[in-house]
Formats: C-alpha cells, structure tokens, sequence
C-alpha cells in the first residue's frame, strides 16, 4: 500500500526531511511520506500527527470526500483518537450515508464505543437499507462483544447482500476455513459464487487453482470475471500478482494488459504489467505503459517507474547494435554553441544573462577525439559514456572561459544529419584548423581521450592542445591519466591550467549567480551537459526525437542536482532549459513535469533564486495562460526592453 503524499499539504505544515539533530526518539515508529517532488521520506508518527494530520483534518473539514479520505489516512495510521469529531462531521456534510456511517462506526468501534458504533451503523441502514458494507461492520459489533452467533448471522446476510465486499467475504470464507479446514473454506467460497453478480469469490477460487497447478481451471474463471466486466479497481491487482507468484507472466499479459486502465485500476496492477512485459522481453508494450504510468503524476510510483524505465532503457541498448555507414553517404556539419548549452532553450532570454562585448576575443573549443586503436571504421551506434565526455568536457571548458575569463567561448561539435554527433579517431590537427575559426578567435584547444577497465577501476587517459591563432601554433599541451572517481578533480584542475595559459581570468563570475561546480558534483554535471547537447539537438531538429533514450532521467537529471545542491543557481536553469528544449520538439511526457516544476517555483520565489524570473516561460509550457496574461498586465518594476521582447518570445512559442 502506498504512504502519504506531502503534495497535498501546503508548505508551511510540510516537515523537513529529517536531520541528525532531530533524530526520533528510541522505537518511536517512522511514516513514510513523500514531497510535492517526488522524494521519500521518513518521519516520526508524532511529528507527522501534529504538524501534518491534524491540520490536514481541519483544512478538509468542509468537504466530505476529502475528509473521508483523510479519516481513511488516520485509521490506517492508527490515530483513532483523533477521529471521533471528524467522524461526526463527516455524518453531517457527508451526501453519502452509507460511505460517512460506515466510517463513523469503524472510528467508534476502534475506540472501543461498541454501543455507539451499532447505532451508527443502524442509523445508516435505517437510510439507505441493509447494504453488505453497514451489515459487516454491524457483524464486527457483535463480534466485538462476543455474540458469535448474532455475528455470524449478520455476516452471511452482508454476504447476501454484497457477495464482493471484500471484508465481509474474506471473513466469512476465513470463520467457514477455521470450522471445516480447506474444504469448508473452497465450499464458502463456491457458495458465494453462485449469488447473484458474483465475482470476488470467483477471484479466491482462481488462486487456489493457481496453487494446485491447475492454470485451465484459473484463466476460465479469470475470463468470467473480466468478461462480465463488473469488478472494481483492486481486481486486476489480484490477478496479476496471482498470476505473477505462480509463474505465469504470459497470462498477466493476455489477460490484464487488453482492460487495465491506469485511471480507474490499482496502480499496482499497473506495476505487475509492467513486471510481466520486462520478464517477457516487451520493450515496446513496457515503455507504452509507462508513459501512461507516469502521466498519472502520483507520487509514489515515481521511484519504481524510474527503476522500469532504466530497466527497459538497459533491454534496448542490449539489442543495439552498431551499424556501418558509408562516410560518403553522410552529411555532416559543424555545430557552433556559442553560449553555455543552458542557456539554449529559455527563448532566448538574453536579459538573464551578462554578455560579452560586441567583438570580444574567442577562445573556442573543439570536441574532443577518441583515442584511436588503430582500427577505425565509420558506423552508427547509441551514445556511449567516452562519446557523451567528448563533448561535455569542452562544453564545460568553454563554459569556464566564459564564466571566468573575458574572453567570449565557442564550443564546436560536427554533426550528422539526422544522425547525431561525430566522435572522430585521433586528435585534430590545428594546423588544418587556422583557416575555418573567425578572425576574433585568440585561441583554440583540441584533444583526446580514451580509458581502459570497468567501473571505478576504469582508468581515463586525456589529452589538450591548446593552439593560439596569433602564431599560428601550438601553444601548450596537458595530458594526465586517472582512475575514475579522480575524474572531476582532474577536469577541475585542467580548467585552472587552460585559463592561466589564456590569461584575462576575472575574479568574480561573468553572473553574479554562478558557481562552479565542486569536485564531488563534477561527473553528474558533466553528464547533465552532455544530455542537454542532446536536448538541444532535438529541438533544433538536427537529431529525431526518435533517438532519445531516456527522456524522462534527462530531464529529471538537473531537478535531482538542484535538490540535491540548492545553493546552486545553475541546475535550476539547466532544468527549465531542459523543459524549454522538451515544449519545443512537443515531448508528450512534458504534463508529467508540471507539478514539480511549480514547486520548484515556490521554492525559487521564496529563496529570491534567479529561477523565479523565468516564472513566465514555465506558465507557457504548461498551458497556464492566465498567470502568463496576468503577469503581462501587471510587469515588474525592472522589466526593460530586452524582457519585454523575451515575453513576446514565450508568448509566440
């Protein structure tokens, strides 16, 4: 059963996600909750009673599904003291007798109001007559007094009643189970079988069937129930996880993935199909129904949906193979980023931004070679860790220069049309390079790379030239070897050494906002750079959408980096980036997104981070048009020109 979701809780009761100093007292029992981004966490019952519970029991106080739900919460997490008042209420605002009665009793009944608890339930069958749900909870009265035999009584007419109300029956098969042993138990359940709109019963008996190897017996019944099409949003739940336990994953295919709809049944029923198409090799099947999954926007599933979507990713890339090209077929071009890769997909908002002086001299990086074996051979393949670091390191490079230098970057990647990026074999020769870069380029740096080994025992091998377009030379080179988790310090010391050999360093930022990334960020960032290339060659259509894989861990990547790193400005604008890059080549996984994207929002607004001025750009992609006109009424003091145009911008998109 899934725990709680913060979500649904204003920020001001949410708890902090627990710290060392306030760690729980000696055995008091932890809640699992979850936070509007999706994040577990564990927090103390008392913590969760007093500053979640109760003040969410007052805020639903006038709406009776809401406090329903919220009752249902309390029960499960055992503060029924707490839930006489709300019971009450509930009786009075509820339009539903049977669903508050029902609820009013259970509360009383856990606080031990025998007497009151029957005259709720009664009350409630004296208007809506003796539904299989009041009678089995009346059945628990005299059971809790111990009046067997009144019980049992009431029980079977519940039974009667509702042959599916899962309590009343799995109760009345459990009493048949203790008086007359496995027998006793399967003839309960064929007798509640035969009653009228039966199904539930049907369920039972086709597990028992499953447990006896007798999968024709299980599947006939199985294809009653679905055929007859009256079960609830649990069934499917029951027969595929069944079905699952005893092996027979092809059925949950055959017989759940045709009617399970992901609005109506148990999300773990959705959760057991996906089970089954990984254990059958279905990628395509898995990753359809993922997309459905997550659309849902429930909180909880995100974890396990993540786990299936890497899984499935994993399925592919296995399948993959490289295929030969004919160089001579291809086309390919020279991409010129001219700007850090984050600063692509916001419509341009150059008013966030510090430029550089109109002619500024260049620094220009080109994306680095593959070590060469000595075999090369031209052909197509997916993304690799060495190809996504041949182009993130210079992408970081020229970020560098341009954060810390006055010097203005460019960062130069060759392309195939339609294909992706090229990872050439063999360093660059500068000299074949002098004639191509602008007139304003001081400098150049060209390099290469390779490792051998796995795993952190892999070692990484890099190479930089660093050529200068005054002499029309090479000015210096930089080469270290290192083990892998040395690699962030390596690319941080490389970045030092290459801006005291171009000189002009500043002492601040080129924005006042940016850091630079520590050693221990180094590796995720650079792999958030390498993503966002990607990103940006979707939406600039010189690569398929067709050829993501993983679009969903893309642009989930820097949302992870800046929870995980709030102080830090920039991966809260590579995550709108990514979002910009998504609503341009019209992701249909961008809805999942919107929650924590206006979460992120409100963090951003109440922490004055520079992320809250892209507000408007948020509010486009989410199709949230009154609070983009509204803010174009009502424009902030500092609007200039340049804003005004960027909102014209956003507005066309």
């Amino acid at each position: 059963m899934f725990k709680r979701l913060l979500s649904a809780i204003t920020s001001k009761n949410s708890p902090e996600p627990e710290s060392p100093a306030t760690e729980p007292q000696q055995n008091e029992a932890l809640i699992v909750a979850y936070d509007a981004y999706g994040r577990e966490m564990h927090i103390t019952r008392s913590e969760w009673r007093e500053k979640v519970f109760l003040p969410s029991l007052q805020e639903k106080w006038h709406d009776a599904a809401e406090l329903y739900d919220a009752i249902l919460s309390g029960l499960n997490d055992g503060f029924v003291a707490d839930l006489i008042p709300a019971a009450e209420r509930l009786v009075e605002i509820d339009d539903i007798p049977e669903r508050s009665h029902t609820a009013q009793g259970i509360v009383l009944m856990e606080n031990g109001q025998l007497d009151a608890a029957e005259n709720s339930l009664r009350a409630g069958i004296g208007k809506v007559g003796a539904t299989g749900t009041l009678l089995t909870n009346l059945a628990k009265v005299f059971a809790g007094r111990g009046e067997d035999d009144r019980a049992d009584e009431i029980l079977w007419q519940a039974v009667q009643a509702d042959p599916n109300q899962d309590n009343g029956l799995l109760w009345w098969a459990t009493i048949a189970r203790e008086r007359g042993g496995e027998a006793g138990y399967l003839a309960a359940l064929n007798t509640a079988s035969a009653l009228p709109g039966s199904w539930r019963a049907q369920l039972w008996l086709a597990r028992h069937h499953l447990e006896n190897k007798e999968v024709a017996a299980a599947r006939a019944l199985y294809e009653q129930v679905l055929a007859g099409g009256k079960y609830d949003g649990g069934a499917l739940m029951m027969i595929s996880g069944d079905l699952g336990n005893n092996g027979e994953i092809a059925l949950i295919g055959e017989l759940i993935a045709p009617v399970y709809d992901e609005h109506k049944h148990d999300p773990m029923a959705g959760l057991n199909l996906l089970r089954a198409w990984q254990a059958l090799g279905n990628v395509e099947e898995g990753e359809k129904l993922l997309a459905r999954l997550y659309a849902l926007g429930y909180a909880p599933l995100k974890q396990p949906l993540d786990e299936f979507a890497k899984a499935f990713q994993q399925m592919r890339q296995q399948e993959a193979q490289a295929v030969p090209a004919d160089p001579q077929q291809l086309q390919v071009s020279t991409l010129a980023l001219t700007q850090p890769i984050w600063h692509y997909g916001l419509a341009s908002a150059d008013w966030l931004f510090t430029h550089k002086p109109e002619g500024a001299p260049q620094v220009g990086f080109f994306a680095l070679s593959k070590i060469s074996n000595g075999i090369e051979r031209t052909e197509s393949q997916r993304e690799d860790d060495i190809g996504r670091l041949t182009r993130a390191i210079p992408l970081y490079f020229a970020e560098a220069v341009h954060y810390w230098s006055d010097y203005a970057s460019c960062c130069y990647v060759q392309v195939v049309e339609g294909g992706g990026p090229v990872v050439l074999g063999g360093e660059l020769d500068g000299n074949d390079l002098f004639t191509i870069v602008p007139p304003t380029m001081k400098y150049f740096v060209t390099g290469e790379m390779g490792y051998t080994g796995e795993g952190d025992v892999r070692e990484w091998q890099i190479s930089l030239s660093l050529w200068n377009c005054i002499t029309r030379e090479k000015q210096a080179t930089e080469s270290a070897r290192v083990a892998q988790p040395e690699l962030g310090a390596l690319i941080l010391g490389l970045e030092q050494r290459l801006l005291a050999h171009v000189g002009e360093q500043r002492e601040q930022p080129q924005d006042a906002f940016y850091l630079r990334p520590s050693t221990e960020a180094m590796d995720i960032y650079l792999s958030e750079l390498g993503q966002a290339f990607t990103l940006t060659l979707v939406a600039n259509e010189k690569l398929p959408r067709s050829a993501i894989w993983g679009e969903r861990a893309m642009l989930d990547w820097p949302l992870h980096m800046a929870l995980q790193w709030p102080q830090t400005e920039v991966s809260k604008l590579m995550y709108l980036s990514g979002l910009g890059k998504a609503f341009d080549y019209k992701s249909d996984v961008l809805a999942e997104y919107q929650q924590r994207s206006l979460e992120l929002l409100r963090d951003a607004e109440t922490t004055q981070s520079v992320a809250a001025k892209l507000a408007p750009l948020v509010w486009k992609i989410f199709g949230m048009t009154d609070e983009f006109n509204a803010h174009r009424q009502n424009l902030p003091a500092e609007a200039n020109d340049a804003y005004l145009a960027w909102l014209a911008r956003v507005a066309e998109k």
